[in-house]
């Protein structure tokens, strides 16, 4: 049994002694620093390069052949009021070289101007600097052309308002085939999709960082207290259970000490993108069209509960590993079976993310050495039962108990093998030595 007192002191000790060094502080203030640009990164680059927001989503039609383009463009030119924005349509120009002074000045995006041939056929000329396969040039290419079409139907005795129910846009929506048709919540969820999308891919990435990161600071905190033999004077003052207790909490305290101050800015910078960008007047669409807002306690809270509980899981494992070997250059090569497992999760993560409610992704997340890494794309983009979850949860933390035993049965034995190398023949001699000795 644990003896609380104990591990308290072990893990107070633990988390002192890392967070007073000072590379612990500068990390921690240079992951502050990184995580607010990052959330901030959008609207500063709306700001400096939508100093045009006003008329940068519009064109100028210059309507040489007189037929009414520039009405008969804005149905095709309207937003949707979520992933596409309106572009406002001008007629203020008169000629060609009037509407590229305005374009130039920063009055409009593009120039269209519409001519019609000697077959009578109208044409048009886009004058922008975006791109040719850019989103604002495909819309306005498509309605140039339905206009076109109509005026054909026209000049073939075909009224204007007939032609123009003919080449009225359809209604087209996209779906998710995991919601249904016909499910508003999910209509008005485009958001919240994007950014549970974005959440799922940098909490796996996240787990995996902080799993490498501290994991390699319990196994070298080992290994350094093993070669230094402080570890058979701490022996005789608590049980190897609650030194490896005390560690593992300590550094995970470290850790989260470390972590829940750059997850705070980081979040809250991410929430408020919108609303700083109206602050400052611009329009932070235009550069990531995702609200991160619309994230749910949900979200949040699985991602806690994952992290938590696969940090305790690997770190118990990393700690048992770690009081085998008797020098940090042996630290890598013991963690190797490890690290193939993590690989698995990490790498399995990104095709959950493509493809969370196929077989392999339900297998990833109720497998618990890769169910830290690969439940949450699950869980936030796919469509896994109830039971599913509750299973890998409870697989997750009977692993980590049971990791933590192992771990404990591993820190007993390495207190004895000073200068041997590890084997399965020699842990299994030294464990049976020490069930004698009970």
């Amino acid at each position: 049994m644990f003896e609380p007192g104990r591990v308290g002191l072990i893990a107070k000790r633990e988390w002192s002694t890392r967070v007073k060094q000072r590379s612990f502080q500068i990390t921690m203030i240079i992951q502050i620093l990184v995580v607010l640009a990052l959330g901030l990164a959008p609207v500063i680059i709306a700001r400096f390069a939508g100093d045009d927001e006003g008329s940068g989503a519009s064109v100028v039609v210059v309507d040489r052949a007189d037929a009414g383009v520039a009405g008969r463009l804005v149905p095709w030119l309207e937003g949707d009021g979520d992933t596409l924005e309106t572009i406002e349509v001008r007629s203020g120009a008169g000629s060609p070289e009037a509407a590229r002074a305005m374009i130039d000045e920063g009055d409009a995006q593009s120039a269209l101007v519409v001519d019609r041939g000697d077959d009578g056929v109208l044409t048009f000329t886009l004058v922008t600097e975006d791109d040719r396969s850019s989103r604002n040039v495909q819309r306005i290419s498509v309605a140039a052309s339905a206009i076109a079409m109509e005026d054909r139907l026209v000049q073939s005795g075909v009224s204007l308002e007939e032609a123009q129910q003919v080449f009225t846009p359809v209604a087209f929506y996209v779906e998710s085939p995991t919601n249904g048709q016909g499910d508003t919540d999910f209509a008005g969820s485009t958001d919240a999709n994007a950014a549970e999308y974005a959440i799922a891919y940098i909490s796996s990435i996240l787990m995996f960082i902080a799993v490498v990161m501290y994991g390699t600071w319990i196994a070298q905190g080992v290994v350094e207290e093993k070669s230094s033999r402080i570890m058979e004077i701490m022996v005789n003052a608590a049980t190897p259970r609650d030194l490896l207790a005390g560690k593992v909490i300590g550094i995970m305290m470290a850790g989260l000490t470390q972590l829940l101050p750059m997850l705070l800015v980081g979040s809250l910078a991410f929430s408020f993108q919108t609303q700083i960008a109206d602050l400052m007047g611009v329009n932070v669409e235009r550069v990531l069209d995702i609200d991160f807002g619309a994230l749910t306690i949900r979200s949040v809270g699985f991602f806690l509960l994952y992290f938590l509980l696969g940090f305790v899981l690997y770190g118990a494992l990393y700690a048992g590993v770690g009081s085998l070997v008797s020098c940090q250059e042996e630290v890598s090569q013991a963690i190797a079976p490890m690290m193939t497992f993590m690989m698995i999760g990490y790498f399995g993560a990104f095709f959950v993310l493509g493809a969370p409610n196929t077989t392999v992704a339900r297998w990833l997340m109720i497998f618990p050495l890769t169910s830290p890494f690969s439940a949450m794309p699950r869980i936030l983009l796919g469509n896994p039962a109830t039971g599913e979850i509750i299973l890998s949860v409870v697989l997750l933390v009977l692993t980590a108990t049971g990791a933590i035993w192992l771990a404990g049965r591993l820190y007993r034995v390495g207190v004895l093998m000073y200068g041997q190398r590890p084997s399965w023949r020699s842990l299994a001699r030294m464990g049976g030595m020490q069930q004698v000795a009970r």
